[in-house]
């Protein structure tokens, strides 16, 4: 943003998205120990390193691409490596952290902004969520910061099924893709994936998120039905659909870290 002929592991690393291998890597770099993750891709076509605020640095590779040639490059790029991860941690150390959630606290959601009013359950009953209009109403068991985190999380989770499911339908409209399940979750260093198969995946924070952001991602993973590449046939198709999709991209790097709640 090669992989590698190495001596045989004791098993084979499990695999990933897309039918990728993953595994974890030790390379000395400029004097001290820098550890990244190796991904061998059946997609991929040339060595790309990708730098995440959440995973560090990703090398995704061809197969058979030799340890030998990995190091290499690594070496040749030990500079932007080493700046970009000092820059990100820099904004990680500098970024404020949430404020406590309060009642009457305003909530982003897919594109909404949501009344968050918290109440305190009866002896005996359950955590449970209510929305009406655009109040959401929260009854928890207690007001420890932890217990309204959990509660809001579950309600952000078990909803981003139903947007997603009517987001990926309007985004199609413009396609007509033929695709296989989808899934919701919270990757660590992605906010969505399309395996070989046609299965699409999504990260439930995306709902916070400005909606044409979130089209972006859908875009983004529906283009990947038809190109398993970032080759500019692929952006061609997400462009004939999202044509500004590199704001909401540029939008999603910078800001991205700043979605939880």
């Amino acid at each position: 943003m090669t992989r590698d002929a190495a001596p045989a592991a004791p098993s084979v690393p499990p695999a990933g998205r897309d039918g990728a291998r993953e595994r974890r890597r030790m390379i000395l770099l400029d004097g001290r120990e820098l550890a990244y993750t190796l991904r061998e891709s059946p997609r991929a076509r040339r060595l790309r390193l990708l730098i995440r605020p959440e995973s560090g640095l990703e090398v995704v590779v061809p197969r058979r691409t030799t340890r030998a040639h990995i190091e290499e490059v690594l070496r040749a790029k030990a500079d932007w490596i080493n700046a970009t991860l000092a820059r990100l941690a820099h904004e990680a150390a500098t970024l404020p952290a949430p404020a406590p959630l309060a009642h009457g606290q305003m909530l982003p959601f897919a594109g909404r902004e949501l009344h968050l009013a918290l109440l305190l359950a009866a002896p005996g009953k359950r955590s449970h969520t209510q929305l009406t209009g655009e109040t959401l109403a929260l009854t928890v068991t207690d007001g420890r910061q932890e217990t309204i985190h959990a509660a809001l999380e579950a309600w952000y989770r078990a909803q981003a099924r139903v947007v997603f499911a009517a987001r990926i339908a309007h985004c199609n409209a413009a396609y007509g893709f033929t695709f296989g399940r989808v899934s919701i979750k919270e990757q660590k260093s992605r906010w969505g994936s399309c395996s070989r198969a046609g299965n699409l995946n999504f990260n439930w924070r995306l709902l916070l998120a400005p909606l044409p952001v979130l089209d972006y991602v859908v875009y983004h993973e529906l283009a990947h039905l038809k190109e398993l590449n970032h080759s500019p046939r692929f952006w061609q198709i997400v462009a004939r659909a999202c044509p500004d999709f590199e704001t909401h991209r540029a939008w999603l790097r910078r800001h991205g870290p700043t979605l939880r709640l």
